[in-house]
């Protein structure tokens, strides 16, 4: 998987945006419930994991972080649903998913995770958009074998 890493212009701010780490999976364990989840027939879990620094002058919304489409490559578009019975830290990341963090403020960081189901019968890409559906970023996904 790769992604884009650059200064974006993000509506009420901007921001450095990295990818810190990129984590696929069919079926996840948590050992702290002995509970596992498992993909449904012909998805995948991913697990994105990201540090975001406010380069801006007011605190950055970082909503576009926590919602995102997923693009495949013969053109189907599909909401990257989230999971709600798995975290990203059930895969060895760090980090609160985006929508229970603080929005940052001018100089300050956040370290996030989205935890996304996509398509796993062909390539794509997961799309993060702001409010108004202006991309910002992506991060290109693969079939698990």
């Amino acid at each position: 998987m790769t992604s884009t890493s650059d200064l974006l212009d993000i509506p009420g701010g901007s921001a450095d945006v990295t990818l810190v780490s990129v984590k696929t999976a069919r079926t996840v364990s948590d050992p702290d419930t002995d509970s596992t989840a498992t993909a449904e027939p012909g998805k995948q879990f991913v697990c994105l994991e990201f540090k975001i620094k406010n380069t801006g002058s007011t605190k950055l919304d970082t909503y576009p972080f926590s919602q995102a489409d997923w693009i495949g490559a013969d053109g189907e578009v599909q909401s990257a649903g989230s999971p709600l019975t798995i975290e990203c830290e059930d895969l060895g990341q760090q980090g609160d998913l985006f929508t229970n963090l603080p929005n940052p403020g001018p100089g300050q960081f956040v370290r996030g995770t989205t935890l996304l189901l996509v398509p796993n019968t062909q390539s794509g890409r997961i799309e993060f958009s702001d409010r108004e559906g202006v991309p910002l970023l992506y991060v290109e996904t693969h079939p698990l074998q």
